[in-house]
């Protein structure tokens, strides 16, 4: 039960205590944060953690392309002295040797391989958990279409790269000068051919990426606007055939997919040409190499076996460039998928080390608070200033638009606002640890919001909960037997929004939830828009639990059934509060059809203060 001052020392003892903890936490998150800010960039950070592997990787690389040379040796040297000796126990010790040279590269390689793989694996290991939860809290500020799992995916692409053929291009590159440099040294003009033929290749690199990035990019743009379209139109499928809409959506769909079909044939057709040219030039260099090869040879200058092991190694000089024109534009897209994390998580810090707060009824005092959702141009609420006493039970009504939903998620934390301040317990959200909102705080959004899992999971908020706090939860929502008569019961798999259940159901499991561990703070928003007669009975009944055990109760509702329970309401139109008052006196003033149909219901009046 709530313990609650009864003198006005009392009253003023107590806000002095919960000023004094406020004032601490704050504190405490001003410092966790400025030390959030010396740690600098997380995404770098992070591979900053994975340096000691990657240097590994780049040891390994130098191995790999320093056995390299072992062939072009070996072929040198079976000409200039194999050959003119005719010793057969030369030719095989030196073949034993290349043999195992050609082993510990082919080694050297595999390890390198599983060093990368490794190097992102432990990227993800820390990235991946900070990347979920910056999902999470940077949802509430973007807009509804941005509300996706999209940073995951660029940090699984940028992943999939460290650990794939393209990581391998940045540590192949720096070994490019040696094979020049002993192409040099065998003859500087077929150095210089190699060069050139090098620096031809880095052009068309660049020339491909200018001619592809704005087709690729739209190309890209379109596919992603089609599939959300397409993820729209799958999700409301009932409607759409029901009113006959799939051919005009499927006009407007294909928009959206003949630009993605146009860009992207104009990018591989501009890519088709750039690796036909690039083919072309590395049989020309292969047949200047070996055409310059057999002039110098004619002239003196070099050996005949040095031909042969010129042409190896400009074929492998020039290798990571031929990657590099062929799949830069998947490189680029991975660097530029790790860029996105990485504002994504700068964009949305870590949470910091936060106070945990001792047990206390939770009272909501809301001060100068405007809020402007993500994406909108005006306010949904304007110049807010509430105050709500714990164990108070207060019903919010207004039209539709009128800011009702906005500001039911700000007062559960769900979103910050844009200005002014929403404090529960005289402190502000962002100092609360999920253990504390978890305990303290119960809500049942209008999407209920049910997760791939068991019902007992989704009502235990995923939480290893005693059998007995769930069932007396989905007691208390009226929707123990409704689970009971399932084949699986509570462990009855749900899918991804409650898949498999009615929308009264789903709504029903979602309040039970809600009422989870005897919430000290329970809102609610349209609790009843989907009950019988029966659920709403059960409902009213719960909520005279709750209050009597103290927790302060906030309902928003159109059918305000659940409003004659409540001590308090409030009227918002238009973003504005209207009318703030004992719900007689507020019923007796206002006169608008949403409460003439709650005259209509058995409501048991109060007497006004």
């Amino acid at each position: 039960m709530k313990t609650e001052p009864t003198t006005p020392a009392e009253a003023q003892g107590y806000k002095e205590r919960l000023d004094e903890a406020a004032a601490e936490v704050i504190a405490l998150d001003s410092a966790m944060r400025s030390a959030e800010l010396k740690q600098g960039d997380e995404f770098a950070s992070a591979l900053g953690q994975c340096k000691k592997l990657l240097i590994a990787a780049g040891i390994f690389s130098g191995g790999v392309n320093l056995l390299f040379l072992a062939s072009p040796i070996y072929l040198i040297q079976i000409y200039q002295r194999v050959i003119p000796s005719g010793s057969v126990t030369t030719l095989v010790a030196m073949s034993f040797a290349l043999l195992l040279a050609l082993g510990t590269m082919a080694v050297f390689d595999a390890v390198r391989a599983r060093i990368l793989i490794r190097a992102a694996a432990r990227l993800d290991r820390i990235l991946a958990h900070r990347v979920f939860q910056a999902t999470i809290d940077g949802a509430p500020k973007a807009g509804a279409a941005m509300r996706n799992a999209q940073t995951l995916r660029d940090l699984d692409a940028f992943r999939s790269a460290l650990a794939g053929q393209g990581a391998q291009f940045f540590f192949d590159v720096p070994w490019m000068p040696l094979f020049l440099l002993v192409l040099f040294i065998i003859h500087p003009l077929l150095g210089g051919v190699a060069i050139a033929g090098a620096l031809t290749l880095m052009a068309m690199a660049f020339w491909n990426d200018r001619a592809t990035r704005e087709s690729s990019k739209i190309a890209s743009e379109a596919a992603n606007s089609s599939y959300l379209f397409t993820d729209a139109v799958a999700r409301h499928a009932g409607p759409v055939r029901g009113m006959g809409m799939a051919d005009r959506l499927a006009v407007r769909w294909h928009v959206d997919r003949d630009t993605m079909m146009r860009r992207q044939a104009e990018g591989s057709d501009r890519n088709a040409d750039f690796a036909s040219s690039i083919r072309f030039l590395r049989l020309v260099l292969q047949s200047s190499m070996i055409g310059i090869g057999g002039y110098l040879v004619i002239e003196g200058s070099i050996l005949p076996a040095s031909i042969f092991a010129a042409n190896m190694l400009l074929g492998r000089g020039l290798a990571p460039l031929e990657v590099a024109v062929s799949g830069w534009r998947t490189i680029a897209n991975a660097i530029q998928a790790g860029r996105r994390v990485q504002k994504a998580l700068q964009l949305t810090p870590p949470p910091a080390t936060r106070m945990k707060l001792p047990d206390r009824d939770v009272d909501i005092s809301i001060r100068d608070m405007t809020f402007v959702p993500p994406g909108a141009k005006r306010p949904s609420l304007k110049n807010i200033n509430l105050e709500i006493v714990a164990g108070e039970a207060i019903g919010i009504v207004g039209p539709s638009g009128a800011g009702k939903s906005c500001l039911a998620q700000l007062m559960v934390t769900a979103t910050d606002p844009t200005k002014g301040k929403v404090l529960l317990g005289g402190v502000e959200g962002r100092h609360w640890t999920a253990e504390n909102l978890s305990r303290y705080v119960g809500y049942l959004s209008q999407t209920v919001g049910l997760f791939p899992g068991t019902i007992r999971e989704n009502i235990a908020r995923f939480t290893d909960a005693p059998d007995e706090e769930v069932i007396k939860a989905a007691q208390r929502a009226n929707v123990h037997d409704m689970i009971m008569a399932l084949p699986e019961g509570y462990e009855t798999e749900l899918g991804a929004g409650g898949g498999g259940l009615s929308g009264g159901q789903r709504q029903r499991i979602g309040l039970a939830r809600a009422m989870f561990g005897s919430p000290r703070l329970l809102v609610l928003d349209e609790p009843n828009a989907h009950l019988d007669a029966e659920g709403e009975e059960a409902l009213a009944a719960a909520l005279q639990t709750l209050k009597d055990e103290g927790s302060t109760i906030v309902l928003i509702a159109h059918r305000l059934n659940p409003i004659a329970h409540v001590d308090r309401v409030i009227v918002l139109n238009n973003g504005e509060m209207q009318l703030d008052g004992p719900r007689a006196r507020v019923f007796r003033k206002v006169r608008t059809e949403i409460v003439r149909s709650v005259s209509r219901e058995p409501v048991v009046e109060v007497s006004e203060p």
